[in-house]
């Protein structure tokens, strides 16, 4: 469920304390309490002795500055909101503050502020798929696990293991600079490029894997591919578990394309290629002879 908060602050603004008001009514308060001198002529105002001018500034001072510094402390607290989205089941789609959109993979979590400011970071655990809105200006920050990934405006996969120093980077457009917290070290990636964060050590090489990012987009690409393989594929992007009995499924091989289809839809080609019975359970398929 998306949430949304509205802040309001009742506070008195900076704006509303006049300085010479509020000097006036101490003047008033001080001639009647008698603690004026009376220094001129009678035809003359009284005035402060020198002791009760400094003092009369400082309270003057106080009564602006106090309602300021409350006012400036009240916005900051107010801005600082963090929001929480979690994928808890399938894909979810997230637009952040700046625009930017985030494609979280089943199992994921993304935390950042209700408003972006000059750094626009945000957290992640698990799996997830960024377009990020150009801003030379501020850039736009991932942290996950130990690992630091920061962009201008580009579009890239981010994926932590369960041990949160394995963190894997995929950039599909723009480029990407890769980096461990507390480290100098960073590495640049550029479209097709991996990057690989394992435990202090950073590396990076080819993306070779067609179907990488198949959580996200539901394409496929098997190219006389082991069937075996293929339905372990199709497990990890529709969140399924596929059970095949009495088939060998490293002797069967298959070469096809699918795009934007249903589990169910896949699983019913392949079944009539190979000459397989499909049963389904919930979110369990039985393949049978």
């Amino acid at each position: 469920m998306e949430k949304s908060w509205t802040h309001r602050n009742d506070q008195a603004s900076p704006g509303d304390v006049d300085p010479r008001k509020a000097w006036k009514k101490l003047h008033r308060q001080l001639e009647a309490d008698g603690l004026l001198e009376d220094t001129h002529s009678p035809g003359e105002k009284r005035s402060f002795t020198p002791v009760l001018k400094i003092a009369a500034s400082i309270l003057v001072l106080l009564a602006i500055g106090v309602p300021t510094l409350w006012y400036g402390l009240s916005r900051n607290s107010n801005s600082s909101e963090e929001l929480l989205q979690f994928s808890e089941k399938g894909v979810k789609t997230v637009d952040l503050p700046d625009g930017s959109r985030v494609f979280l993979n089943e199992g994921s979590k993304i935390t950042y502020p209700e408003t972006f400011k000059q750094d626009r970071a945000v957290k992640l655990d698990g799996e997830a798929f960024f377009e990020v809105m150009s801003d030379p200006v501020n850039p736009f920050t991932v942290r996950s696990g130990q690992v630091m990934v920061s962009v201008l405006g580009t579009s890239f996969n981010v994926k932590e293991a369960e041990d949160i120093n394995n963190v894997e980077v995929y950039v599909e457009t723009g480029k990407v600079r890769m980096s461990m917290e507390n480290q100098d070290e960073f590495i640049t990636l550029e479209p097709g490029d991996m990057g690989l964060a394992d435990a202090s050590r950073l590396s990076h090489s080819e993306q070779s894997d067609p179907n990488y990012i198949s959580w996200k987009t539901k394409d496929f690409k098997f190219v006389d591919e082991e069937l075996g393989k293929v339905l372990r594929e199709l497990e990890e992007s529709y969140h399924v578990t596929i059970r095949a009995e009495g088939v060998s499924l490293n002797e069967l091989r298959i070469t096809s394309t699918y795009k934007e289809q249903s589990i169910d839809s896949i699983l019913e080609t392949i079944g009539a290629a190979f000459g397989l019975n499909i049963q389904k359970k919930e979110d369990l398929y039985y393949l049978n002879p």
